[in-house]
């Protein structure tokens, strides 16, 4: 007899060699999987790199939106950016207490040159160049002595006023300004060039007999003219000028030759236009008025200060560019400049001498990360969004792959194999392609974004979720197929059982829904005041995501009620159609797809009613921003006018003048006054922005009036505090007038003009006498076509504002294009993301569709139920993901809309009211549903081919 036994004792732990033949047969497994699977592992690392380039391209085109804006605010005020430096220059004599003590002409050259070098480091980069020049102030010519006089012009005894008054001949309104500048060029035409005069150094200062100014022979001193300037001042050759200042500082002139510029294009020229185009002006009742500009060299510009006792002004003009300009490079350059201005003498490092600094550069770029900030939280939410919809896209992949998986963790199962090795050999897979799926999104992120830098935050996400997401999927399903736990016989414990996992069911959806109503109220409490510009804020980017999810939970506890009604509808239809429709409504609704889908929604829905909001708000802003459809800064005469009305265009010229004296009982204030005509108030009304009830009663208060009585007026309410018992009077017309305050100024013009406001009818006060003249300057023309007609007139193209322009610059700026953009490509994306969402979830569920179809078939029903099988199934997810995903966009929009600084880019006054665009959402309403349609029409093709007896013999045709 031959007895067997069976050792039971435990086996001895595995040596290294044992354990690495167990990593080798995982590893063999895993590899014999994945090729097996290879179809959805090479679709997973493509949801992978997709959702990696997303995460990693977004946040980088974000910031390059911000920097191109950064730029842009620059390129915008043009010339205004320059850095202009101002200082004395000549009169090196002055002692800063009787005269003004200035630089050396001879050195302004090397503090011009320098100036660059001496700037802060943020600022040097973007400046590109330099001009300077000297420009002595306006100097009056007080007489003249024409050629052709029996006197020796050089010598100062001889033509001295005091001894011949007969020589000279008075001028009037005639004045002269002194240039110097080491870029221009000119070229004799007629005379001779002068010969430089020499100032006076501190130790050499003039003789008893010796023109103040001249260190040289010449007591007179010699320059040239161009013809233009000769022209226009009524001098030639020969003649000699007594040319005088404020201080009533004299110096003589004598004009030796006539010149032109050889460079007339060059930029210096443009600091001093006229000296290649003198100025005349010819005034009605008053004398004609002449200007120019002499341009002369370091040596004579220094005699002249010397003469005048007085410095000219030296100007050094640091041409800005935007190139290489980032945002945070913006923030340091407006820091840097406020303390520059005070510390000016850093750049022109002169002793003894104030320099002076401004440039429109800082408030340019104080102004700008209010509105970046503005436009990264706009963006923050979508991009968030998007990579959030990426992410459980991803889970989705996985719960797929693992659907492929459960006959293999089952059968491990069932061998005796641990859940921790299954979640091992699904780890190692997992973190295969997520390496494999993260490096091609890499390659495609550097190729979108240039190589620029990534930052690594929304990137973990996508690793995280990829990473983890099927190990921890397959341990839920191992426990699942293979679990030691036992259900109770007792039917008490049973429903014990079942309401424990109810409460921890609601305990966790009470915690999302708690999150996303807390990070609403801190989100609203903060708003997008946030200091955070150099990246996605990754709580203002979170707050839409937890509001979408808490919308979600809601979703998911009120998809019940529908479909009882449903149920209700499918037990009273007959026929197998009836039957399917009962069973998939009585089933519950998948969580995964529909989060995917209902967080796609949403982030499209928010971002499209945002860019929206933005687009009406400026609309809005257009209007308040220009005052009309076509502004001019000036008035138009009557044919004008006639010209304009002809074509069917409303015209109001108005009064507009800023800073004007008004007396309100005691008190002495300054006032915008606006005179307006009842066109004005009929083009008001017709923007529909404000109810012009105050205007309206104020010009007809304004036809009541006679000359002699007050005028009637609108006062801005911030005035009510005053008392108008007193005396009540503006100063219009170099006269008080008197006037009646009607009521408040309701409708102002805050977006083209600053208040206060003191509104007046401009009929009634045209009509009063005044000691000056009062005459339109500004013009609104409204009507379709407007601009083209007002550029026909031949008006200067500078001094018209247009709405139609206004909106073009806005909606063009990198800025607020940029925005637009990441919007629109935004919802592009999620939509893409949405429908692989679906198209994952119609894979997961085609073998239990398969198995019940064939179930029908061997009962002898017809394959064509397989659509109505899918739509039953998928419809429900898709309506609800549209319900809840609207839901949660419309919250986004509402609730968090304010935090988003809208008005910021909407460029107006106020706020922009919300706009929920019905057309839009009915948009995206059509694009789920024709992804829903789209995904049923794929299942019937799937199943056109199945044959009745592969059903029959097999039991399914998978």
């Amino acid at each position: 007899m031959i007895i067997e036994t069976i050792d039971v004792t435990p086996a001895a732990p595995q040596g290294p060699r044992g354990g690495a033949r167990l990593l080798g047969s995982s590893l063999l497994l895993v590899r014999r999987r994945a090729w097996r699977d290879r179809g959805p592992l090479v679709a997973s690392i493509v949801i992978v790199a997709l959702a990696s380039m997303l995460a990693l391209a977004g946040p980088r085109l974000v910031l390059d939106t911000l920097d191109d804006g950064a730029r842009d605010a620059i390129d915008a005020i043009g010339d205004d950016a320059d850095i202009v430096v101002t200082f004395p220059v000549g009169n090196v004599t002055g002692d800063n207490v009787n005269s003004i003590r200035g630089t050396s002409p001879e050195g302004f050259a090397g503090y011009a040159e320098g100036a660059s070098r001496n700037l802060p480091g943020v600022i040097s980069p973007i400046v590109e160049g330099y001009t300077g020049y000297v420009l002595s102030r306006q100097q009056s010519v007080v007489s003249v002595i024409e050629p052709g006089q029996d006197v020796d012009t050089h010598d100062y005894e001889a033509i001295k006023p005091s001894d011949h008054p007969e020589l000279w001949d008075s001028r009037l309104s005639t004045v002269v300004q002194f240039a110097m500048s080491n870029d221009v060029e000119w070229t004799l035409v007629e005379g001779r060039l002068p010969v430089d005069a020499t100032a006076p150094s501190e130790s050499n200062t003039p003789g008893e007999n010796q023109y103040p100014g001249t260190g040289s022979d010449y007591e007179i001193i010699e320059v040239a003219i161009t013809e233009s300037v000769a022209s226009a001042l009524e001098v030639e050759l020969g003649s000699v000028l007594q040319v005088q200042n404020i201080a009533q500082s004299r110096v003589y002139i004598l004009i030796v030759g006539i010149v032109e510029a050889s460079n007339p294009g060059d930029p210096a020229w443009a600091s001093m236009p006229e000296a290649l185009q003198g100025l005349t002006i010819d005034t009605p009742g008053r004398p004609v008025y002449r200007r120019g500009t002499i341009v002369v060299s370091t040596s004579t510009a220094s005699a002249l200060a010397s003469g005048f006792e007085q410095p000219f002004d030296g100007t050094v003009i640091l041409h800005v560019g935007s190139e290489g300009l980032t945002l945070q490079g913006a923030k340091d350059i407006a820091s840097t400049l406020k303390t520059l201005e005070g510390t000016a003498n850093t750049i022109i490092p002169a002793p003894d001498v104030s320099v002076q600094m401004t440039s429109g550069l800082g408030p340019a770029l104080e102004a700008y990360p209010y509105r970046a900030k503005a436009a990264l939280a706009q963006m923050s939410v979508t991009v968030a969004g998007v990579i959030a919809v990426a992410a459980v896209v991803v889970a989705l992949m996985a719960r797929l792959l693992l659907s492929r998986r459960e006959s293999d963790i089952a059968l491990e199962r069932a061998r005796g194999a641990s859940v921790a090795s299954i979640a091992g050999r699904l780890a190692i897979e997992s973190v295969a392609f997520t390496v494999v799926g993260v490096t091609v999104g890499y390659v495609g992120a550097a190729a979108i974004t240039g190589g620029s830098s990534f930052g690594a935050g929304l990137l973990i996400l996508v690793v995280l979720v990829s990473s983890t997401a099927l190990p921890i999927l397959g341990v839920i399903t191992a426990r699942r197929l293979w679990t030691s736990r036992r259900i109770p016989a007792n039917r008490r414990d049973r429903a014990r059982i079942a309401r424990a996992k109810a409460a921890k069911r609601l305990t966790l959806e009470t915690l999302a829904v708690v999150l996303a109503i807390a990070s609403v109220v801190t989100l609203r409490g903060r708003g997008v005041l946030q200091m955070r510009t150099s990246g996605v804020d990754p709580f203002l980017a979170a707050a839409p995501i937890l509001l979408a999810l808490g919308v979600t939970v809601i979703v998911l506890r009120l998809y019940p009620i529908p479909m009882a009604l449903v149920q209700v509808l499918a037990k009273r239809t007959r026929g197998v159609a009836g039957i399917i429709t009962l069973a998939k409504a009585r089933g519950r609704i998948a969580a995964l797809p529909l989060l995917s889908l209902s967080l796609a929604v949403s982030i499209a829905v928010s971002g499209g009613l945002l860019v929206s909001t933005i687009r009406n708000g400026q609309d809005q802003a257009s209007w308040e921003r220009v005052g009309g459809e076509v502004r001019i800064e000036s008035g138009l005469d009557d044919t004008a006018v006639a010209s304009l009305e002809a074509d069917g265009l409303t015209v109001s010229r108005i009064v507009s003048m800023p800073f004007i004296s008004v007396g309100i009982g005691q008190t002495n204030t300054r006032v915008h006054v606006l005179a307006v005509d009842e066109d004005y108030v009929e083009m008001i009304e017709s923007i529909g922005l404000v109810v012009p009830d105050d205007l309206r009663a104020l010009i007809e208060a304004g036809e009541d009036t006679s000359p002699g009585d007050d005028l009637p007026a609108l006062l801005s309410a911030s005035y009510r505090v005053f008392d108008f018992t007193d005396t009540r009077e503006v100063y219009i017309g170099s006269h008080y007038n008197d006037f009646t305050v009607i009521g408040d100024a309701v409708s102002v013009p805050n977006g083209w003009a600053e208040g206060p406001f003191l509104i007046l009818p401009v009929d009634a006060l045209l009509a009063r006498e005044h000691d000056a003249p009062i005459e339109y300057n500004l013009t609104f023309v409204a009507g379709d076509g407007a601009e083209e007609a007002v550029l026909a007139l031949g008006i200067d193209p500078s001094s018209v504002s247009s709405r139609a322009g206004w909106l073009e610059g806005v909606r063009d700026s990198a800025l607020i294009g940029g925005v637009a953009l990441v919007m629109a490509t935004a919802v592009v994306t999620v939509g893409i993301l949405a429908a692989i969402g679906l198209l994952v979830t119609v894979l997961e569920g085609v073998r239990q569709r398969g198995l019940a179809l064939s179930m029908f078939r061997t009962q002898g029903m017809s394959s064509r139920y397989g659509w109505w099988l899918a739509l039953t199934e998928l419809a429900p997810l898709a309506l609800a993901a549209v319900a809840g995903g609207t839901a949660a966009g419309l919250a986004i929009l509402v609730l968090l809309g304010e935090t988003l600084g809208l008005e910021i880019l909407a460029g107006g006054v106020s706020t922009p009211p919300l706009q929920a665009d019905t057309g839009f959402l009915l948009a995206v309403a059509t694009g789920v549903l024709a992804l829903l349609f789209t995904a049923v029409a794929a299942e019937v093709a799937a199943h056109r081919r199945d044959k009745l007896s592969e059903v029959l013999r097999l039991g399914d045709t998978r």
